[in-house]
């Protein structure tokens, strides 16, 4: 494999750094699936950049592509293991709270959930759909469209799952969806 090969198999830009697209508009990198870009445009809608496409314009740097490829291989075998320690990623202020559910029917107890376990069981939910949304991805059989189809399901359930964001210690670690408003799909 030739230099060159090489270099257009590897991120040049890491996670964070801000882009702008022709097609797309502006974007901000969050994360590397194959050879290509993971990057989340206006609408929280998230589009596959290759690694090489020349038209890509950087506006803010940010990350280490080395580094940041590690992190996200790390991640992925963690979450694969369930070995992430979600206490990292809530915010303090949550620790040691408690979910309420109040039934609507008086003869219903109430139902509490410590939010450390409902916390791990969410981000249990998002690395799986992480999951999911690369293997739609690397799918030999799936046409072009059908993948489009179906990251678009993946990407209504993080839009219905925002509602949970107050919970994360940072803005990036929480879900973004497709931008519509609730009720809107």
């Amino acid at each position: 494999m030739t230099e060159q090969e090489q270099a257009a198999d590897r991120p040049r830009h890491g996670v964070g750094t801000i882009v702008t697209h022709p097609q797309f508009g502006r974007g901000r990198i969050v994360g590397y699936e194959g050879a290509s870009y993971a990057i989340a445009f206006g609408g929280g809608e998230v589009k596959r950049v290759a690694f090489f496409y020349a038209d890509l314009t950087v506006l803010e740097t940010q990350g280490d592509p080395d580094l940041d490829r590690v992190k996200q291989a790390m991640r992925e075998v963690l979450g694969d293991y369930g070995w992430i320690d979600a206490a990292l990623e809530m915010s303090s202020r949550w620790h040691g709270g408690t979910l309420v559910m109040h039934p609507g029917s008086i003869n219903t107890q109430s139902k509490e959930v410590p939010l450390d376990m409902f916390f791990k069981k969410l981000i249990g939910v998002r690395e799986k759909l992480r999951v999911l949304e690369q293997k739609i991805n690397n799918h030999k059989s799936l046409s072009p469209e059908e993948k489009v189809d179906l990251e678009g399901y993946i990407s209504r359930c993080y839009g219905s799952l925002t509602t949970f964001n107050v919970l994360f210690a940072s803005k990036e670690q929480g879900f973004s969806g497709t931008g519509k408003k609730a009720g809107g799909e």
